[in-house]
């Protein structure tokens, strides 16, 4: 019998109470946190929430870095009954009082310098505002634990993913824990090949498993050195499931993403793992590693590198792979909805599916292509569909009725998460992924949706109209452009220096193209062809220049 899954924080405190304390759960830099350390702190914040006047059920936002801060308030909210839920920091006043609107948080954690934007956003009345870096986070971190008191154990309780939508602001995600728990395969121990894995059939199972596969155990993942934000739900997953087998998860120290760095950490602890987001990540690594020349060396604890939410081209694969030709490098296809849907693992010796994606197994998983009209595309037909998934899902998005409807749909009696992203079968049953069924702009990682930043535009007087439209970017896969119609004079860094103080900077256009002609049909409605083309017909004279 299959085990159906726990409260996060119940399976934390089970793990604790067999892993040996003194294993670290946390490194971030010289800093480590131990698991018998991550389970005291995390009851003391659980008790400090619930002393402050958070109840079960309430929604703390977590507007932090890679820090152990972040996995801290994380297993808290947890334990409290609180629903976590991951807050871009990138967000202006403007996008953060939006978020803490609509999400109704009643609690919210930010770095130092975040801070004061946080509680400039956050709603009155009671609300709760923690800076991490204050005496405040100190306190909570220290609370008491009153005798009798007992962490939130209900399976079903819920946490947050936000990611983004077609109106340009985020949608959450609703995750119960015990959905979670299969969705994400967190009971799933795999075995080595040629032998099936091990899909435990109890907490006792996972507990026991956690505990004999310490650090030192050949079959060890850890440490898992998480390269990609906490802040996303691809590094958000990847976290809690590594931590929810007992793992190790190493953060890097600095506030942002430094090639050097990272690769400075994968020697000096070992890791064994390493999780980026596409080619955002594996090119200044490739790059580094090629001018280094050190790559053999520095790889050699390493086994594997996987990625999920953006694109992760075959040539930077294997340019990984000429260092350290050992590694396997998986590619996985996911979603803030479905966690992974299918994988592509490449090694020296070649690709499996022939590059091409494999739909995840996994307890009560159906993996289907469907067309607009939500009627099945068959495996060996011709078509391009909507790849579909059944199985563990999230109940849905916090208050879009109307979309839950389109998005998780019930076919044939079953719900269907329609994931967005199109392909075709190939005639070994693996998936030929095309491309994401929106607008949507996916750059480095980030979600960017073109009206949002033309909304933003709009409100520059020397603009009469925009579009945003996307080019080819070496490193983050696409760059955001915004073709222009200008009303009069414009000046170009004026418009930028507006365009920054409204929205995050990865929004920014990275090229600002003006044109004469109209961007829009005649029935008024955006024409985002007219503009590509235009950006493409500008890149292309620059490159002919």
């Amino acid at each position: 019998m299959v085990f159906a899954g726990a409260n996060f924080g119940s399976v934390l405190k089970a793990l604790a109470s067999a892993i040996p304390p003194e294993r670290p759960a946390l490194v971030h830099g010289e800093r480590i946190v131990s698991w018998g350390a991550l389970d005291a702190l995390t009851d003391r914040i659980a008790a400090g929430l619930a002393a402050r006047g958070l109840q079960p059920g309430d929604i703390a936002g977590q507007m932090l870095r890679n820090t152990p801060d972040y996995i801290l308030a994380y297993f808290g909210c947890a334990k409290a009954g609180v629903v976590p839920v991951n807050v871009n920091y990138h967000y202006k006043t403007r996008e953060l009082a939006d978020i803490c609107t609509r999400f109704g948080l009643k609690a919210l954690f930010a770095e130092s310098d975040f801070a004061d934007a946080a509680r400039e956003a956050m709603p009155g009345g009671g609300a709760l505002t923690i800076d991490v870096g204050s005496a405040e986070w100190t306190a909570l971190c220290e609370s008491e634990v009153p005798a009798g008191f007992a962490i939130h154990d209900n399976p079903d309780a819920l946490f947050l993913t936000a990611t983004g939508g077609t109106t340009g602001m985020p949608k959450a995600v609703m995750w119960p824990m015990r959905e979670a728990w299969g969705a994400f395969n967190i009971g799933v121990w795999q075995r080595p090949p040629g032998t099936p894995p091990l899909v435990v059939s109890s907490l006792e199972e996972q507990v026991a498993q956690a505990a004999a596969i310490g650090p030192d155990h050949p079959a060890s993942t850890s440490p898992l050195l998480l390269l990609s934000p906490l802040m996303h739900g691809a590094g958000q997953f990847t976290a809690v499931i590594h931590l929810l087998k007992g793992g190790t998860l190493a953060l890097l120290p600095g506030p942002k993403f430094d090639a050097d760095v990272a690769l400075g950490e994968i020697a000096r602890i070992g890791a064994r793992g390493v999780f980026i987001v596409g080619d955002a990540f594996a090119l200044p690594l490739a790059d580094r590693l090629d001018a280094r020349g050190d790559g053999s060396e520095v790889l050699a604890s390493l086994r594997s590198i996987t990625s999920s939410g953006a694109v992760f081209s075959p040539a930077l694969k294997q340019r990984l792979l000429a260092h350290a030709p050992h590694l396997m490098i998986i590619d996985a296809l996911g979603s803030s909805e479905s966690s992974g849907t299918g994988i592509v693992i490449t090694a020296a010796a070649g690709s499996s599916g022939g590059g091409k994606f494999q739909p995840l197994p996994g307890p009560g998983r159906e993996t289907r292509l469907f067309d607009e009209n939500l009627k099945e595309i068959p495996q060996g037909t011709e078509g391009v569909g909507i790849v579909a998934r059944t199985g563990p899902l999230p109940l849905g998005y916090l208050g879009e009725d109307a979309k839950n409807a389109q998005t998780f749909p019930v076919i044939d009696g079953k719900r269907w998460l329609m994931t967005g992203d199109r392909a075709r079968w190939a005639a070994d049953g693996t998936l030929e992924f095309i491309g994401r069924d929106n607008m949507c702009i996916n750059t480095g990682g980030e979600k960017v949706f073109p009206e949002e930043v033309e909304a933003v535009l709009m409100e520059h007087p020397a603009v009469k109209d925009v579009r945003v439209v996307s080019l080819p970017d070496p490193r983050f896969g696409r760059k955001v452009v915004a073709v222009v119609q200008p009303e009069g004079e414009v000046d170009e860094a004026a418009l930028d220096a507006h365009a920054r103080s409204g929205l995050a900077g990865y929004k920014i256009p990275r090229r600002y193209v003006l044109t004469e002609q109209s961007l829009r049909l005649n029935n008024g409605k955006p024409d985002y062809k007219t503009a590509q083309g235009i950006a493409e017909g500008a890149e292309g004279a620059e490159g002919a220049a």
